[in-house]
């Protein structure tokens, strides 16, 4: 709606995980070039845990476009909550994993639909992990390594973190088969503290939390996706305050900034202005209470900063009485 006005060529703040607009700050530079370290070094496993909308799916993709081109073949798991034959299919599909061909079909000029996974749908449990081993032993002799990242991890199950983990242990004589790296909110962090998953949890050799931004990566993070969105430098400009306001409404979490943008550059092109203010910004928050659950969020960051004043204030409140009723004491003993 607002795009040909600011000269976008695209919304800037879309919520989709498009890594064409991921933003890294050096933490989150020095937490890429680690995991691609561990896969090159062939570790088995990563983690990736942090708070909701911080940006860990858009970093998911951000990882996959810098593996493309890479001997490595991968597969993203967006949906954990499948059961566990329902995952392995979903895997074997992602890495384009094909059936076995007959005699008849490798000695005639026959073809596949490199989209069909119909054949998954017939194979158990077994069935299916046997084709994922033979897949990885296939694509080990070409020197290519496999890389399964699975997003919302907190919702696997025991029994499949535990699944995953028997996976891992795939390996020739001097390399591993596969590299697992867990993204999800900070609950995986607690789960895998379980007793039951202590193998599990010794085996992750990479962590990473994403973190909300700092009021200065708040900026660069608007600024960068604009440019983006921009192919270069965009028309619009932030009256002063108006980055201030956009950190301390969002607390620099990226979900959050891109609502909050969003809603504010709407609000300028409705009054054709070119220049995005805090009233703007005031007017994007208003707009999305009720619909996000932003006012929650600032309830609660004001009642966490009012609270040590109020006991400060009860506990002066406290001593001044205790010292008007000795001063009265004092005045009646001196008068006997």
């Amino acid at each position: 709606m607002y795009e040909s006005f600011y000269g976008l060529r695209e919304r800037a703040f879309s919520l989709t995980p498009d890594p064409q607009f991921l933003y890294l700050n050096q933490r989150c530079r020095d937490a890429i070039k680690h995991i691609l370290y561990g896969i090159e070094r062939r570790e088995g496993f990563a983690l990736i845990a942090g708070d909701v909308g911080t940006g860990k799916t858009t970093l998911c993709w951000g990882l996959l476009e810098r593996l493309e081109g890479k001997k490595v073949s991968t597969a993203l798991v967006q949906n954990p909550m499948l059961s566990e034959t329902d995952i392995l299919r979903s895997i074997l599909q992602d890495l384009g994993v094909k059936p076995p061909r007959t005699a008849e079909q490798l000695s005639s000029n026959w073809s596949e639909d490199p989209f069909d996974s119909s054949w998954l749908r017939g194979l158990d449990k077994k069935d299916l992990l046997d084709r994922l081993n033979t897949f990885l032993a296939e694509r080990a002799q070409e020197d290519v390594f496999t890389v399964l990242i699975i997003d919302e991890s907190q919702n696997l199950s025991l029994e499949m973190l535990e699944q995953l983990r028997l996976l891992s242990n795939l390996e020739t004589a001097k390399r591993k088969l596969l590299q697992i790296i867990f993204v999800g909110q900070l609950e995986l962090e607690e789960k895998l503290r379980l007793p039951v998953l202590r193998q599990l949890d010794q085996r992750i050799s990479i962590r990473f939390e994403p973190k909300a931004f700092s009021r200065d990566d708040t900026e660069k993070y608007i600024r960068h996706r604009l440019v983006v969105a921009a192919g270069g430098r965009s028309k619009m400009r932030f009256g002063s305050g108006t980055l201030n306001a956009i950190h301390r409404y969002s607390k620099g979490y990226p979900r959050l900034i891109n609502l909050i943008c969003d809603r504010a550059l709407l609000a300028g092109h409705t009054q054709r202005s070119s220049t995005i203010t805090r009233k703007m910004v005031r007017s994007a928050v208003s707009s999305l209470r009720g619909k996000e659950d932003l006012g929650g969020i600032w309830r609660i960051s004001w009642r966490r900063k009012a609270w040590p004043v109020l006991t400060a204030l009860c506990v002066l409140g406290a001593l001044f009485f205790i010292l008007m009723r000795l001063g009265v004491l004092f005045e009646k003993t001196a008068s006997l």
